[in-house]
């Protein structure tokens, strides 16, 4: 049973003889392609996993701007893919995934608000690093219910022991260990290390503020379930829980989307389809079905091109809450090939 986009690939870039001798020369092997931007993705986790390791004294600065480099290069590669993995890849280390998370979020929305080239790698590099004074504490605290009060003080000198962290291993861009420093830091004063408040967090800082808030809302903890990332958009842009820069929020939901790549939605006409392609309206994206009008599992996405009526969305739906997981590889072909 052909079940993905990728498996057509396959089959129209060969043939199959059976029982005929071909009469032409055989085919030079295909050269190796281009990885995916899912390939991509998942590679940056597993480098940034290996440098968080990395031992006193060792240079990172440099390989960490390639682990930046990656994920910039799969969102220009296929932003929807890159934005669906934060909601439908959610293997390995969490604290490292919501690192990679948040620097893709970064990297689409920095895009969107035309930081430059410079500005944009120096984003990603801080959202990738933000973490790295408490990685292994981040872990522990997925597995964990409410924070007792050592583990709070834990997390609340993250911010700066995250700076000397990567000051101890080569890394002197201030912009860099700024937005590591100051990453939870809030426009009201209410954040911490240094409780700055307005303009005098960078903005540059106050996007990777956003991305981790959104990203760590649409992650599912031991205390709570995965908010439903229409629900985290929204409680965004009311600064509900989270005091975010306004404007910035509104053009960080814009880029998104108000159902991103990834989400599960039922359509109008009763299926139930994963959004593949964010839409030239953020009421009108482009969705794949996964199952029947009567709910029934489909063996291959079908992918929704018109017919606005029935195939406008209604509601999100969780899919894992419905037991409907689905490959990114069936509904993105071979931008999600792994």
């Amino acid at each position: 049973m052909i079940t993905s986009a990728s498996q057509i690939e396959k089959l129209e870039r060969h043939a199959l003889w059976a029982g005929v001798t071909p009469t032409h020369e055989p085919a030079a092997p295909e050269p190796d392609r281009n990885p995916s931007p899912l390939s991509l993705i998942l590679g940056a986790r597993r480098q940034l996993q290996l440098l968080s390791a990395a031992p006193v004294g060792d240079e990172v600065s440099t390989p960490l701007l390639q682990v930046a480099a990656t994920v910039q290069r799969a969102c220009r590669a296929n932003a929807d893919v890159a934005l669906a993995s934060i909601l439908m890849h959610r293997e390995g280390s969490y604290a490292i995934r919501h690192s990679v998370n948040a620097a893709i979020a970064c990297q689409i929305a920095g895009v969107a608000m035309s930081f430059s080239a410079a500005d944009l790698a120096t984003v990603v590099a801080g959202a990738l690093t933000m973490n790295f004074g408490m990685l292994d504490l981040q872990q522990r605290l997925q597995e964990v219910g409410e924070l007792n009060d050592d583990q709070r003080r834990d997390v609340t000198g993250h911010c700066e022991r995250g700076v000397d962290w990567l000051q101890q291993r080569g890394v002197g861009d201030e912009r860099w260990l700024e937005i590591v420093r100051d990453h939870h830091e809030r426009p009201d004063g209410s954040g911490y290390p240094a409780k700055k408040s307005g303009d005098a967090i960078h903005p540059l800082t106050q996007l990777v503020s956003l991305a981790d808030v959104y990203c760590a809302r649409v992650s599912s903890r031991a205390c709570r379930s995965a908010m439903l990332p229409n629900v985290a958009l929204r409680r965004l842009f009311l600064n509900e829980g989270a005091a975010v820069n306004e404007h910035h929020a509104a053009l960080f939901i814009k880029t998104l989307g108000i159902y991103p790549p990834g989400t599960g939605v039922r359509l109008h006409n009763g299926s139930i389809a994963v959004v593949t392609r964010r839409g030239a309206t953020d009421r009108n994206p482009r969705v794949s079905s996964i199952t029947t009008q009567d709910g029934l599992r489909i063996g291959a996405p079908i992918r929704r091109h018109g017919d606005p009526t029935a195939h406008a969305v209604t509601e999100v739906v969780d899919l894992d809450e419905l037991g409907m997981n689905v490959s990114m590889e069936a509904l993105w072909g071979s931008d999600a090939a792994l």
